[in-house]
């Protein structure tokens, strides 16, 4: 989070419309403060996904097919300007500051269905290290960081490890990015093991490829239940 020198010689930006903040203290201008929503309980009831039929309970996908994952939540529709936009400029210049209110009001949003699934630990989705290395960070991580604070979880970076380095998902077809992620993570056992239940965090969930492919690795070494959360996703049939 920003200290106040940050603040001073960075001035806060809004996550939605990006003006410099005021009155000084403030994530959030006024005005974008009002247009500020959640999925929250819009979302398919397996992956979170906002429904396009507020009537349905679960998405086309879930229907259709059997996820590793519990459970997942979802913050913010994607396709919302201001999202995919708060989301390239944390990822690709190095704007995490964004990310703190988006991420405090989705922490609180839902803190008690959190709390109730009981879980040991967050687990970022991780970049492959060459990924990492040239970005300076994990966007995954950064979200981790701040909605764990809020739910009193602790993060895990080391359990979970990206060994092949994919191309990026949102390039690529559903069929193709199942392919793209065969093999591309790996758990240790020994850590593994310790927990009985945890929450992969990420920042965009379109078809879910990413969160299964690392819960099947994670079941595999030994944790008994996977959830997931993530910042955004697409809209229930988005690709």
């Amino acid at each position: 989070y920003m200290s106040w020198l940050d603040e001073l010689f960075f001035p806060r930006r809004c996550p939605v419309c990006r003006d410099i903040v005021s009155p000084w203290g403030e994530m959030i201008c006024d005005t974008c403060r009002k247009n500020f929503h959640l999925v929250a309980d819009k979302g398919c009831l397996k992956c979170g996904r906002l429904l396009l039929n507020e009537e349905k309970e679960y998405c086309e996908d879930c229907m259709r097919m059997k996820r590793c994952i519990v459970r997942s939540l979802t913050g913010y529709d994607y396709r919302q300007e201001w999202v995919h936009k708060m989301i390239f400029h944390v990822k690709y210049h190095n704007e995490r500051q964004l990310l703190d209110y988006p991420c405090g009001e989705a922490a609180h949003e839902y803190r008690d269905t959190i709390m109730r699934w009981q879980c040991d630990c967050l687990i970022p989705i991780p970049l492959h290290p060459s990924r990492q290395k040239k970005r300076g960070f994990n966007q995954a991580e950064e979200i981790a960081r701040r909605i764990g604070e809020d739910w009193s979880l602790p993060i895990d970076t080391k359990v979970l490890i990206r060994v092949k380095k994919t191309r990026p998902q949102k390039d690529l077809d559903s069929a193709t990015r199942q392919k793209n992620l065969e093999d591309a993570f790996i758990a240790d056992k020994k850590r593994a093991q310790a927990y009985k239940r945890v929450i992969l965090v990420d920042d965009i969930y379109t078809t879910g490829s990413t969160m299964e492919s690392c819960a099947k690795a994670l079941l595999a070494a030994g944790v008994q239940q996977v959830y997931g959360f993530a910042l955004s996703s697409g809209r229930d049939g988005a690709s």
